[in-house]
């Protein structure tokens, strides 16, 4: 049973609406909503101008309401006084509040599972540090990866699935590119977590140091976005690779000896098996967009009231 799910929330706008723009949330597809809003009383279906994925859907929109709330057409409805740009901004500033490193601190760490949708919003400056046990036996975990944030904004998405084969190849593109709506932040890197690895993300910028870990029990496909990407002198992209000149201050050094100082996992796998010794081949096939995000299998509910 999945913990999290991913949710939207979304900007239409109609052409017989013109300075006013609705924002919602769905736990389904923002173009199915869209669709669902287009009655025999209106002349003009409404358009997906933006849509945002999340993985607290209600606080999101919560949040970008009261932000906006001096522009709210009427109180009792979804409609505002603002530009199409000017909501996706919003929506942007308040998921750093709602799906940023605070808000998954506050639970500790977490167990993730098969079914499970992860999206963290991040800033920039964060690091974030993939450990795993190398073997059964060994004393301690080893850093697999190390990575850094260089745009604020910039997000992870977390898709936790039993099958190992179903990881993305070089073919894999957003499970949301399938609706051909609205744009999609560029995807800058993937990569696979597998049962046992340990992700903590890390910040301190803050004046207290934050911190936030993930263990995976299953494996996990890993799509890293930015809407900003940032390039070297020399004109490559940066991806998430840590900047030249970055030294780890002496929290984030104290963190990552904790985190490869913790017991053995609850579930472990390796990270490149011996299918001859009986491991699973790992990321073999590319599921369809559907296995990644199962809004795409749903038909739109009539009368969902966001």
């Amino acid at each position: 049973m999945s913990q999290y799910s991913f949710g939207f929330v979304y900007v239409l706008t109609n052409k017989i609406m013109p300075g006013l723009v609705k924002i919602g949330l769905t736990t389904g597809l923002a173009e199915d909503r869209a669709t669902g809003l287009f009655s025999t009383g209106l002349p003009d279906p409404f358009e997906v101008v933006f849509r945002a994925t999340t993985s607290h859907p209600a606080e999101l929109e919560k949040r970008v309401h009261e932000l906006l709330k001096e522009k709210r057409y009427r109180p009792n409805r979804e409609f505002f006084e603002v530009t199409p740009e000017l909501a996706a901004s919003t929506i942007l500033q308040a998921r750093q509040e709602t799906d940023g490193i605070k808000a998954w601190a506050k639970k500790s760490q977490l167990y993730l599972q098969h079914g499970d949708r992860l999206l963290l919003s991040m800033r920039a400056g964060q690091i974030l540090f993939l450990s795993a046990y190398p073997s059964l036996v060994a004393l301690e975990a080893a850093m697999i990866d190390l990575w850094q944030v260089h745009t604020d904004g910039d997000t992870f998405e977390l898709y936790f699935t039993d099958d190992p084969a179903h990881h993305s190849n070089d073919e894999f593109r957003s499970p949301e590119g399938a609706t051909n709506a609205a744009d999609n932040d560029i995807i800058i890197y993937k990569d696979q977590l597998v049962p046992g690895d340990r992700l903590l993300w890390m910040d301190d910028t803050e004046p207290r140091f934050i911190s936030a870990l993930f263990e995976s029990k299953c494996h996990c496909q890993l799509i890293a976005r930015s809407r900003n990407p940032k390039f070297t002198a020399e004109g490559h992209p940066k991806l998430i690779n840590v900047d030249a000149g970055w030294t780890a201050s002496s929290q984030v050094a104290t963190a990552k000896q904790y985190v490869c100082s913790l017991p053995r996992p609850r579930t472990w796998a390796p990270r490149r098996p011996d299918t001859t010794n009986g491991w699973a081949d790992v990321a073999w096939k590319n599921a369809p967009p559907a296995y990644w995000l199962p809004q795409l299998n749903q038909q739109p509910v009539n009368g969902e009231t966001k």
